[in-house]
């Protein structure tokens, strides 16, 4: 039963790393992913309910979701919010029920290495397999329009972003791959380390995302200070350099398409969710449903949604949330590399999310949800530890 759980809990995982948003492996009006959110839901909450023991905290964070996702379908419905917006708002925050059962299947150091394990390694044949895509564009031995047709067409064109038309592109599930960039420069050492660090640095550049390689910088540069940069320290020091002047040339030297357009459609995203300030929305939000007339759904920018639907209220809800996530990561010392490597990650997607609504889907959810499920296995290990001195 336990290898079958195992095998589960490696699949489900494989899932979110490699499957971008989630509508990659689709099926009819459904996903892989939905599918497998709901049955390890039935699965590990039968387990719970047999043993009679679940995790405080996810009793904790299970009942507060529900009480302000109820308080926020309430208030979109009295301001007139179709239900069918209003699901759409509800259903990537509900992916916070996963803590279900990513606290079950995390449930030991062995199980958290076996994770981080994965982040690196999905991570690097993502790399890998993005530059081989570059390579056979770059050799004319796939045809930019038979490639961007089927993308569309066969696999899922809301997972996709091309830069022009040199067959340069975003893929969501390259937010996971720099995820495991920042595993492979915290965790355990390898032979294959730096080669790893360069071929996934190499393909954060190629994908011509601004914002990703952006946020990489400000990530180190704030968690580090530039006081460390001049020091010299030789790894951040590489990767800096590599990053920027790597960055520099490239976004020069080749076409990414319209950048001004998605600039301007943030921008008005902004002036319509000014315009639709009043006392009572400041603080607790339109509710869910009720978007903007550029955006009637979600926003390019994360935060500006939670302020336009959510008020002040749901910001401060945010960042309650995060401090619990800083307080867990600071508990204790033991596997500190793994536990900076999670929360660097953490900081990655808050960042991110100034220019891409990552924190509030699934995509950036489950790294909070595991990053919680992985610190709290972590801090309960040191204290059975410290707990097992103190009696010897």
């Amino acid at each position: 039963m336990r290898i079958l759980l195992k095998l589960l809990f490696t699949g489900v995982l494989l899932e979110l790393f490699l499957g971008g948003g989630g509508r990659v492996f689709e099926f009819g009006n459904t996903t892989l992913r939905i599918l497998l959110f709901f049955f390890n839901i039935a699965l590990v909450g039968a387990i719970y309910i047999f043993r009679s023991k679940i995790p405080t905290y996810v009793i904790q964070l299970s009942l507060a979701v529900i009480s302000l996702l109820a308080f926020y379908v309430i208030l979109g419905w009295l301001n007139g919010a179709p239900f069918a917006l209003i699901a759409e708002d509800v259903k990537p925050l509900t992916y916070f029920f996963s803590v279900i059962f990513f606290s079950y299947y995390i449930d030991s150091e062995q199980r958290v290495r076996l994770l981080v394990s994965l982040i690196k390694r999905t991570s690097f044949l993502m790399a890998i397999a993005y530059i081989f895509i570059q390579i056979l564009f770059y050799f004319e031995k796939i045809d930019f329009t038979i490639f961007y047709n089927y993308v569309n067409t066969q696999i899922a064109s809301s997972e996709f972003y091309f830069r022009g038309t040199n067959g340069l592109f975003f893929y969501k599930g390259f937010l996971y791959m720099v995820v495991g960039l920042i595993f492979w420069i915290h965790t355990d050492k390898s032979k294959f380390k730096g080669l790893a660090i360069f071929i996934i640095t190499s393909a954060m550049i190629l994908s011509g995302t601004r914002g990703l390689i952006l946020m990489f910088v400000i990530l180190y540069a704030l968690f580090y200070g530039i006081p460390l940069l001049l020091k010299l320290n030789f790894k951040i020091l590489i990767i800096t350099v590599v990053l920027i002047f790597g960055s520099l040339y490239f976004f020069k030297n080749i076409e990414l398409g319209n950048k001004n357009q998605s600039d301007s459609v943030r921008l008005q995203q902004i002036q319509q969710v000014i315009e639709r300030i009043d006392p009572i929305s400041f603080f607790i939000g339109h509710g869910f449903g009720n978007g903007v007339p550029i955006r009637t759904v979600h926003m390019e920018i994360g935060y500006l949604e939670v302020f336009h639907k959510q008020g002040i209220l749901g910001l401060v809800i945010w960042f309650i949330f995060f401090t619990v996530l800083y307080n867990a990561y600071t508990r204790n010392k033991n596997s500190l590399a793994i536990r900076k490597a999670f929360f660097l990650s953490i900081l990655f997607v808050i960042l991110i999310s100034l220019t891409n609504p990552f924190f509030n889907n699934p995509i950036g959810i489950s790294l909070f949800v595991i990053s919680m499920s992985v610190f709290w296995t972590l801090n309960k290990t040191a204290e059975n530890q410290n707990n097992f001195k103190l009696i010897k």
